[in-house]
């Protein structure tokens, strides 16, 4: 999948379907279903990393596969054998599948959720309108959510099985970026399914909903780093290649800082991703948090690498023919996306601010902390759908920020950087426990919880520091990375560096990240070869 052709498959907003036709033959289906029911889904951890190598090309393949596995999420955990072995059949096969959550009105909301499942002697009868839906047309099965009695169910339809009256495609969606995803939607009309369609137990279906949130939204962190290393792996190759006023453009120094500031942000959402995904099978209670934490801060983050990569190349983002044939245009496009799938920003930031309330008010001795999060020489767990029953959880406590007592660092700017975050984490604790709300969160609430992914972050990354600087190159263990790192995220706080940086640090940054894209390694804490 060359970037050209990648780029003539957007322009005529048409998917890859050689890529999708390759991935099946390579039996891709088979990532998507657990190995407790035959497949090669373990850890969560290692299906984030498949989506974000899809990503460097296509995010698209990412999100067609995304939208398959969160259909057939709910039947690993609660559906039946039958319904396991169907799922797994036509995602091995290389079907796709479709979750229709959304209505027009009701948005993200799922308690506004207006399509009706109805009882009737052979099972339930459809009626309402699903959209924008991800594969709606082109999937094989779908997975909906509908109000019934009592409270809102998971019906699992095969639509070959479906009455032809019964239910019609909607117009594909024009979207700004992801040309080529196919994003309509469905309408049912007195459309009868069976009764052994439906998941679980009626009114079992917002738990199941938001369960399966909690993993996709770290799977979107994935598609982010994706865009996010080859945005900037474009902008550093140009760097190279580009020469002004007698010497490459890496030589000037708005570009060096441009690359570095970028590369910086990207180790930031990368530290994240990777904790919220291995927390889903080492600490699934944690899931409803610190997936919405992540999901909230590495599309923000992601988008400023791929803006920050776009200055480089300057004039050139412009135009579309010219620089790997508008890549770089299609991924600032593509990736505004990630900030409004699976729940917007301003979505994510509620469900924080209303945890902070728990976690602010409990009392007592320091929690312990969790070392194999944050060690990546242990290998996370791999899923086992029964345990899922019992979520989703909310968050009781908070091990990476609340346990974040290690003094380690790099040098004295680092320690300095790390004292005065974790005074902002003892302010944002009095100020949470001081604010109260009956209701909706009001503004100050989504800003207390802002301040909270912040602090997150630099907690994350410093003990990834501390975990792993034994055993990742030296780039990784100097340290300059999360000197760099914990400025950066001072600065999202409102806090200006009390001295300038050290040149010895932007050096020591930058040469990372030109070995790297010479070594053809991953952007990333982990030495991973592109492939």
């Amino acid at each position: 999948m060359p970037f050209h052709r990648i780029a003539e498959h957007d322009e005529r907003e048409e998917p890859p379907e050689e890529a999708f036709h390759l991935l099946a033959e390579q039996g891709f289906g088979n990532r998507l279903i657990p190995r407790e029911y035959g497949g090669l889904l373990g850890s969560f951890e290692e299906l984030m990393s498949l989506m974000r190598i899809l990503s460097r090309r296509e995010a698209g393949l990412a999100l067609g596969y995304g939208s398959s596995f969160f259909a057939a999420f709910p039947t690993w955990p609660w559906g039946s054998a039958a319904q396991r072995g169907f799922a797994a059949d036509r995602l091995r096969a290389g079907a796709f599948g479709a979750i229709a959550l959304s209505e027009d009105q009701a948005g993200s909301d799922l308690l506004a959720t207006q399509t009706t499942a109805v009882r009737t002697p052979g099972g339930f009868c459809l009626d309402g309108e699903k959209w924008p839906i991800g594969n709606a047309t082109r999937s094989e099965f779908v997975t909906v959510l509908a109000r019934t009695e009592p409270g809102h169910s998971l019906l699992l339809a095969d639509k070959s099985a479906l009455p032809s009256d019964g239910f019609r495609h909607l117009p594909k969606v024009a979207m700004l970026g992801l040309r080529g995803h196919e994003l309509s939607g469905i309408a049912f009309q007195r459309c009868d399914v069976p009764k052994s369609a439906l998941i679980g137990e009626l009114g079992q279906g917002v738990e199941m909903v938001l369960s399966g949130l909690a993993i996709t939204r770290c799977l979107v962190g994935g598609m982010c780093l994706g865009m996010a290393d080859t945005a900037l792996r474009i902008a550093v190759r140009w760097a190279l290649e580009r020469r002004l006023y007698g010497r490459e453009i890496l030589a000037l120094a708005p570009v060096r800082e441009a690359l570095t500031s970028a590369f910086a942000d990207l180790l930031i959402a990368d530290c994240v991703a990777i904790t919220a995904a291995r927390a889903l099978t080492l600490r699934p209670e944690r899931a409803s948090l610190w997936s919405a934490v992540s999901k909230y801060l590495v599309p923000a983050l992601c988008q400023q690498v791929v803006w920050g990569a776009a200055q480089v190349l300057s004039a050139r983002f412009y135009m579309r023919t010219h620089v790997t044939s508008g890549m770089m245009q299609k991924l600032h496009r593509d990736i505004a996306f990630t900030g409004i799938v699976d729940g917007t920003q301003h979505v994510q930031l509620a469900a924080i601010a209303g945890q902070l309330r728990t976690l602010a008010a409990r009392t007592g001795p320091a929690h312990p902390g969790i070392p194999e999060l944050f060690s990546l020489a242990t290998t996370a767990p791999a899923w086992r759908p029964p345990a899922a029953r019992s979520g989703p959880w909310r968050a009781d406590q908070d091990e990476i920020t609340q346990s974040w007592r290690d003094e380690t660092a790099p040098g004295q700017t680092a320690v300095a950087h790390l004292a005065d975050l974790r005074r902002h984490q003892g302010t944002l604790m009095t100020e949470a426990r001081e604010l109260r709300w009956p209701g909706r969160p009001p503004a100050r609430a989504y800003e207390l919880a802002r301040r909270h992914c912040v602090i997150h972050a630099a907690a994350t990354c410093h003990q990834i520091w501390v975990g792993n600087r034994d055993l990742i190159g030296q780039e990784f263990a100097q340290g300059g990375w999360l000197t760099l790192c914990l400025e950066r995220l001072r600065a999202m706080l409102g806090d200006a560096p009390s001295e300038p940086r050290s040149a010895m640090v932007d050096d020591e940054v930058a040469g990372w990240l030109l070995r790297a894209a010479e070594a053809g390694q991953m952007f990333s804490v982990i030495p991973v070869p592109q492939g």
